[in-house]
């Protein structure tokens, strides 16, 4: 993610938010929604992958 640069008229911007004098865009009402399915879709990757892993280990050998 790339952050903006730190110029004079961006610090403004954000002083102005802060203040209350400008309002920033209400968050669309989908945003929520896309972003917990993107987390559980990545934690179910994830899960499955560390599944797949443990079933290919071979069986320890006993001493």
């Amino acid at each position: 993610m790339r952050l903006p640069r730190l110029t004079p008229g961006y610090l403004r911007v954000l002083r102005m938010q802060v203040a209350g004098k400008l309002k920033a865009e209400p968050p669309c009402s989908l945003t929520g929604v896309v972003a917990t399915l993107m987390a559980v879709l990545g934690l179910g990757g994830s899960c499955y992958a560390v599944w797949k892993m443990m079933g290919q280990q071979p069986p320890p050998r006993a001493p």
